[in-house]
This record gives C-alpha cells, structure tokens and sequence, in this order.
C-alpha cells in the first residue's frame, strides 16, 4: 500500500461536511464506513485538476464501500448537441436499491466578516468563487437540470426514473479564518471544518513571522493535513514564490511552523 497516496483518500474522507442535515433544501450525504486497513488506493493521475482528483477520490472509496454501488458520473446533458451540463454522480443504495444524485463539491473558503450574513461570508482565496453563487448554482441550475426533457432522457438511459431520484449533495469544506480572530459564530455551517487562517500580505511580511519556516504546498496538498516531512524554507527563501504568486493574484497556502514546531496552515491573500 501506498501510504503517502492513502493520505490523500485519508483526508479527503476525514474532511467535514460544510454543515450536517439539511440546508435550504440540500440534504448532505453521510459517507459510509470505509475500512482505510484494507483499502487498495489507485494512484490518482498528476495531471488532473484539483477538483477531478477530488472526483476520484470520491468515487474509489465509494466503489470500496459496501452500501452504494456507482451507476455513473459526469453524466452529458445535450441538447442539439449543445451541452447543458453534467450529471456529477449517480449511486445506488445496496440495502434499499434507491438511486442518489450526489452533488459533489470541495471548497477552500476564507471567512470574510465584513458582510453581516454569515452565508456571505465564505470566499475563495482568490474571490473568484462563493458559497452563496455555488449553492444557488446546484439549486437553481444543477439540481433542475436532471428535470429537463434532456435530463429525464438522460438518466432513462440508465433505466432511472427522474421522480424517483433522490437528491443528495456531498459538500466537504476546509474553512480559513482571518488571523488572530477569536472565536466566530458559523451557525448554521460547521465549525470543525476550520483548518486555518488568513492574513494579508503586509502582516506576513512582518516581523511577526520572520524567525518562522515556511512550505508552499502543491494545489493537490492543499487536502493534507500539514506534517513536518517537507523542505521547509526560511522566510526570506519563501518570500519570493509568495510575492510572484500574488503579482499574478493568486493567494497561496503556506504551512507555517514556529519556534515550537506547531504547524498551521495559512492563506496569504493579494486584495
């Protein structure tokens, strides 16, 4: 078994959920047990996009379980030839034979508490995405789709009947909190998904974080939990990957370790 590839099903499953239960009608699906003693990992392709490793991951652990059984993925909507979107993922429940949709999504989002609702307050590193536009995206787009004509014939292809489909999506966060920030209320969304901070560059370039040592983790190791087995750099070596990042308005996340080897992760941000 390939431990340093398992990390990444590890911390992918052992990701929470954005919330549990139920939010504005979007039911989150609560992953089976998996036996990680067991599980045969594949190795997930370099050249993927983040949110196709995800995918993979996704669905190997699924395919590992005994409770659902994958009838399809990235399933085309066409009409006229003309794409009107996906289907992410289609399972079958082994104990009652139900069929689930499952919209999956994973998100990095910085808490932003200038806006007063708390919905609004979930940005990308980058603000080029939000929780407010992705869930209004899955319930005004994504989850009527598969209520089209094209989606029914879709999913008739695979013998389904749309009325009966369940509608269920897998939401798992990492949440960045603005540094030195005590306590936030993030009712209704869930607080153990807090994996770190944020700060502006001008406060990282402080004295603050001089004596610290730094990694700049890869788009894919953005899953993992930081651990102390890289090659940590000095603040001077790091400060110049920061900068050409941010020139290019891309946010890094760094894995910061002080004085007393504590690890944490932390989003530099260029706004």
């Amino acid at each position: 078994m390939n431990h340093k590839n398992l990390s990444y099903y590890r911390s992918f499953f052992d990701t929470p959920p954005l919330w549990y239960g139920e939010l504005d009608g979007l039911i989150q699906f609560k992953f089976p047990k998996i036996d990680f003693e067991n599980l045969e990992t594949e190795v997930i392709p370099s050249k993927l996009r983040l949110g196709h490793k995800i995918e993979h991951i996704f669905l190997h652990l699924i395919q590992h379980s005994q409770d659902y059984r994958v009838i399809g993925h990235n399933i085309p909507i066409r009409k006229n030839k003309i794409s009107l979107g996906e289907i992410d993922i289609i399972l079958q429940n082994t104990d009652n034979e139900l069929y689930i949709h499952i919209e999956l999504t994973y998100k990095f989002y910085l808490i932003h508490t200038d806006a007063t609702i708390v919905e609004h307050q979930l940005i990308g590193p980058n603000q080029r995405d939000s929780f407010y536009a992705k869930k209004e995206k899955i319930i005004k787009h994504q989850i009527p789709l598969l209520h089209t004509r094209e989606g029914i014939s879709a999913l008739n292809e695979l013998n389904i009947d749309a009325s009966q489909l369940g509608q269920q999506v897998c939401f798992k966060s990492q949440l960045f909190v603005p540094y030195k920030v005590g306590n936030l209320n993030l009712a209704p969304f869930n607080s153990d998904c807090i994996a770190g901070s944020w700060i502006s560059f001008e406060l990282f370039n402080s004295s603050n974080f001089v004596s610290h040592n730094f990694y700049l983790p890869t788009k894919q190791e953005w899953l993992l939990v930081p651990h102390d087995r890289v090659a940590w750099l000095t603040h001077y070596e790091a400060l110049g990957a920061i900068t050409k990042k941010l020139e290019l308005k891309n946010s890094p996340l760094v894995w910061v370790r002080n004085e007393d080897s504590k690890i944490e992760k932390l989003f530099i941000v260029w706004w």
